[in-house]
């Protein structure tokens, strides 16, 4: 008798789900996960809300929609975990009630991914969706954070659950390649959206106070946000507006970076932040608020620190000795790219995103 082939075991369909299937922040992670498990196993997305597939050039077969009216995206979704609860799912910016209805609806070991650290904005909130959260910690699912900082406030602050930490990975050379040791201070830059708690006016003060001792000194800022109208207005009503440049969405962030001497962010809250890790990839010095997880990404090193951003004393004086001394700022900043390309390279991530999977 000839040898008996045994059938190759296929791993079951991965579904995203997504509060937009639009590029940005977690979500842009969806198109490196279909690249890689594209031949593998089929790749599905679910957006809560309809904007039409931005990640993937997957047929509308492999994508669906919700609504925006809460009560039919929560409905449509329940009927779509409902069809696929046998399959593996993988929450990246979807809230605990979509949770729980994936669970309700049958599914087993779903993959849930944080990369927030806030969870609830009044206690009428907290009260509705800590119910949720409880509810759907009877059941088995793996939960996943994007710095050991998110997955110590969702364990402090939602479940006694420590989740596994799966750093955001990066495609190195795109980074790598704009790699430079600068030696003088002439742009300082922001980059990032113009929202609340990015506190990008606080940017345009400090850089106002160094122009005024510095004629060639340039203000650069990158993005777009709710707060785009006030910024150029504070900046039309300073004394350097010729000086500050708007440039709204930047495609090429990696050439953005290698165009500037300085990153300021001083963000009042983040899970990760993955501008401060692509600047320094490219050995652009950065400086930024005391956000427990900005230590985490550069090491704790304590000249790319400024302070608590409600102390605008502190964070301006911190400042002005930081540009003072500003070559052995980009020396740090340079050698820093030997360490993050190590921690934050995009394959370590797809392992560690690969792994999860397999361990349902």
């Amino acid at each position: 008798m000839g040898k008996q082939v045994l059938p190759l075991t296929i791993p079951p369909p991965v579904h995203y789900v997504l509060w937009e299937s639009l590029p940005g922040g977690m979500e842009s992670y969806v198109s490196h996960y279909s690249d890689r498990f594209f031949n593998r196993r089929e790749i599905y997305i679910f957006s809560l809300r309809p904007t039409g597939n931005g990640l993937t050039s997957c047929s509308n077969e492999y994508y669906q929609q919700g609504s925006h009216s809460n009560r039919e995206c929560y409905s449509r979704f329940f009927r779509y975990a409902r069809q696929h609860r046998h399959d593996l799912f993988h929450l990246l910016n979807s809230g605990p009630i979509i949770l729980l209805l994936l669970l309700l609806a049958g599914a087993r070991n779903p993959v849930y991914h944080i990369h927030g650290t806030k969870y609830w904005k009044t206690w009428k909130d907290k009260l509705y969706l800590m119910t949720a959260w409880r509810i759907a910690s009877w059941f088995r699912v793996r939960f996943v954070a994007n710095s050991g900082y998110s997955a110590g406030i969702f364990e402090r602050d939602v479940l006694p659950i420590r989740p596994k930490v799966v750093y955001n990975g990066f495609e190195l050379s795109r980074f790598l390649e704009k790699r430079w040791l600068r030696a003088r201070l002439r742009r300082i830059a922001y980059i990032g959206r113009l929202d609340k708690g990015k506190n990008v006016h606080l940017v345009i003060r400090l850089f106002e106070e160094a122009a005024a001792n510095d004629p060639d000194l340039e203000l650069h800022i990158a993005g777009t946000g709710h707060l785009k109208a006030e910024l150029q207005q504070q900046a039309r009503q300073g004394r350097f507006a010729d000086r500050i440049v708007f440039h709204g969405w930047i495609d090429d962030v990696a050439g953005f970076y290698q165009s500037v001497d300085l990153f300021v962010f001083l963000s009042a809250y983040e899970s990760f932040g993955n501008v401060l890790p692509e600047a320094l990839l490219t050995g652009l010095p950065i400086l930024t608020s005391n956000i427990p997880v900005f230590e985490e990404i550069h090491g704790g090193e304590k000249a790319f620190c400024l302070g608590n951003p409600n102390n605008y004393a502190e964070i301006s004086r911190n400042f002005h000795q930081a540009i003072a001394n500003y070559p052995a700022l980009a020396q740090k900043a340079y050698a820093a790219a030997e360490r993050l390309k190590n921690l934050f390279d995009i394959e370590t991530h797809l392992k560690e995103i690969e792994q999860t999977y397999e361990t349902a």
